[in-house]
């Protein structure tokens, strides 16, 4: 694995992201990306349940057919996925990456430092403060870099999980390239994603999901899952507004 380039607040740094880059990066926005993304992924007494279950659900019955001694998630956010990973495979080595500074700081307060943390939902329609219960794992760890530019060894990882991040990747096919490169013989590469892409051209790449299915025969994987029907339902307030994600999930060897 590479060296970090430096560290701020023990969040190691294996990209150089400019000052540009971080005001350009609404994810470096406390309010509301940390805001949203810790209410959506921590806060599971607010909905009666984790909203993203079923993503997990289908992650570790993948994660399951494999010999986990390192799994590694890329687009970890404030980290739930890769920390529940960490809870069911204690002696694998898990490494939660991203590309938000922010995000991964609330993260590894939470999974890591084991803190609690108070937050303010208000702006959500909730109107007290809800606590956040820190949970301090030692397998864990995370890091700030770009997808398409991992800083792990060749064949270093048994398991790559990527959800809710294939389409905003500015080149998603070299996202899936450097996944190939670092992923072990008979590991497997997990991506969901509702293919919501932000950019006209891979519109024209990608879809309909057909093409992505061919792209990836084309790139020399064995595709031993593929779903066009993973619905994900996210909360969006008190009042019980939802956005509705049609999620493609796709399994890689």
């Amino acid at each position: 694995m590479d060296e970090p380039l430096h560290h701020r607040k023990n969040i190691p740094f294996f990209y150089h992201k400019s000052e540009a880059e971080f005001r350009e990066d609404h994810y470096e926005k406390y309010d509301p990306s940390v805001l949203r993304q810790s209410m959506l992924h921590l806060s599971d007494q607010l909905w009666g349940a984790y909203p993203l279950q079923s993503v997990f659900d289908y992650v570790k019955l993948q994660v399951e057919q494999v010999d986990c001694k390192d799994i590694l998630e890329i687009g970890c956010g404030v980290g739930r996925l890769i920390a529940e990973l960490a809870t069911s495979y204690p002696k694998a080595n898990c490494w939660g990456m991203d590309y938000s500074y922010q995000l991964l700081k609330k993260a590894r307060e939470i999974w890591m430092d084991g803190e609690d943390s108070e937050m303010n939902f208000s702006r959500y329609g909730f109107d007290s403060m809800h606590k956040i219960v820190g949970r301090a794992l030692t397998n864990v760890q995370f890091g700030l870099c770009k997808a398409e530019q991992l800083p792990f060894s060749d064949n270093s990882q048994d398991v790559i999980v990527s959800s809710f991040l294939f389409d905003r990747l500015l080149d998603p096919i070299q996202g899936v390239r450097e996944m190939k490169r670092v992923l072990r013989k008979n590991g497997r590469i997990i991506i969901v994603t509702p293919l919501n892409f932000i950019k006209a051209t891979h519109w024209e790449k990608f879809y309909p999901p057909i093409k992505l299915y061919s792209q990836l025969q084309t790139m020399g994987f064995s595709i031993v899952d593929w779903r066009e029907d993973l619905l994900i339902e996210e909360p969006l307030d008190l009042r019980g507004n939802r956005v509705q994600w049609q999620c493609v999930a796709i399994v890689l060897m």
